[in-house]
């Protein structure tokens, strides 16, 4: 039975009596929690074999995808996008530091799989998954209001799984308004939860004292309760060590990878660790191994 409980002091919670069960009533769903662990990890995936059964994209949660300016954060979830897309699941993107024809455009490429796409190829992927994809035509920045209200209209008006906020900058008054921060991160948790979508957040990591250092979540710019609230913190990092000695010695050393992406934190999973990828200029596709072919995802 439950515990007698003055509820009186708590009278302007409503809904707080509500909130208290006895542990019998989650029955079915730490049952079902179990069956799902054997059918393997629940979300979408990264569009990489290494890592289907290492981290899932799951409803009512958050990942923040970091990384140093010019690491490749809005490449690589140009490209998660698209995988999620291919599989059945719907986003909306609101890239707010570039325009809707730049995000399109190196999407192009990834998705047909060249540098320079034809007009055939720029009009098949223009109707691919058409009722799956959106984008939020806005660059510059929102409101915390405003960013919240977006995520709630895609979810009810476009029944969308997945809603891509790029980036956290864009939402916030600057690095050091540390309560901003926590009040929005604390508001994008709660719509995740009551909106039944995911939410991946683009941001931003402190540069270290060399630029070959790799990040972890403590790193994250600003406030740390981005990494605290969310449930899923992932950094993308450039080998720079190896660009550099590509540039010196003329030839590319295939067998080190072009980049890293880490897991840093996984609150629903019991894997963190760093998957290596090489990057295929090209299409601008990250891919598992230096002579491994690029998903033609437009077949």
């Amino acid at each position: 039975m439950l515990v007698d409980i003055d509820l009186s002091k708590y009278a302007e919670y409503s809904e707080i009596r509500n909130m208290v069960n006895e542990k019998s009533d989650f029955e079915t769903e730490v049952i079902e929690y179990f069956q799902n662990l054997q059918n393997g990890i629940l979300g979408d995936k990264l569009p990489f074999y290494s890592a289907q059964q290492k981290i899932g994209f799951r409803r009512k949660e958050i990942t923040v995808l970091a990384g140093v300016n010019g690491h490749g954060k809005s490449l690589i979830l140009g490209q998660i996008a698209l995988d999620i897309v291919d599989k059945g699941s719907k986003i909306l993107m609101a890239s707010l530091e570039m325009p809707p024809v730049s995000t399109l455009a190196r999407m192009t490429k990834q998705a047909t799989g060249v540098n320079i796409p034809t007009k055939q190829q720029i009009n098949e992927f223009m109707k691919w998954k058409l009722d799956q994809f959106y984008l939020f035509n806005h660059v510059g920045s929102l409101e915390s209001w405003q960013v919240i209200s977006l995520c709630r209209y895609a979810a009810l008006e476009l029944k969308v799984s997945h809603v891509i906020i790029d980036s956290l900058t864009k939402c916030t008054r600057g690095e050091t308004d540390y309560d901003g921060q926590k009040d929005f991160m604390n508001q994008l948790c709660e719509v995740a939860k009551e909106m039944n979508i995911h939410v991946f957040l683009v941001h931003h990591v402190r540069k270290g004292n060399d630029e070959t250092e790799t990040a972890n979540k403590f790193d994250l710019k600003g406030s740390g309760s981005i990494s605290d609230l969310v449930d899923n913190v992932i950094i993308i990092a450039r080998n720079v060590k190896k660009e550099r000695e590509t540039e010196i010695n003329g030839i590319a050393d295939n067998t080190i990878p072009d980049a890293a992406l880490i897991v840093s934190k996984q609150r629903h999973g019991d894997w963190n660790g760093t998957i290596r990828l090489w990057y295929d200029k090209k299409s601008q596709q990250f891919i598992e191994n230096f002579n491994q072919p690029v998903v033609q995802y437009l077949r």
